[in-house]
């Protein structure tokens, strides 16, 4: 098994498709302690709420509120997107490789919205 530091080689590493489409940033990482063996990766999480949280927890609390009080939850459902470790494809020292299709993901829901709502709206803009 391959040892890695999780900090240096994980975290705030730049997430990409299996199509190497960037997704994101690795802002949290979630680990499963279990009992008498090492603690192991169960997930990745990306989302400004995760970093947030790293900063302090009343920020991330803040940012929740505020997300649902100007209802941008109608865009992504959820604020942070966890990715099980089972679909990293590949860690190096660039990016971290998902086996998932960006556009399939959460990590697009603002393009989408964005696409939808505003550029559709531009004039000469072909669809």
């Amino acid at each position: 098994m391959k040892e890695m530091d999780l900090v240096r080689d994980v975290l705030d590493k730049q997430v990409v498709d299996r199509d190497e489409t960037k997704m994101g940033r690795v802002d949290g990482l979630l680990l499963e302690v279990r009992a008498g063996q090492p603690p192991r990766i169960d997930s990745i999480e990306m989302g400004f709420v995760v970093l947030a949280r790293r900063l302090h927890p009343r920020l991330e609390e803040w940012l929740e509120r505020l997300r649902r009080r100007f209802g941008v939850s109608s865009i992504r459902k959820t604020a942070r997107y966890r990715v099980p470790w089972s679909a990293v494809k590949d860690v190096n020292p660039y990016c971290v490789q998902l086996d998932v299709a960006a556009l399939d993901t959460p990590a697009f829901d603002w393009e989408r919205w964005l696409r939808d709502h505003v550029v559709a709206h531009v004039p000469g803009v072909d669809s």
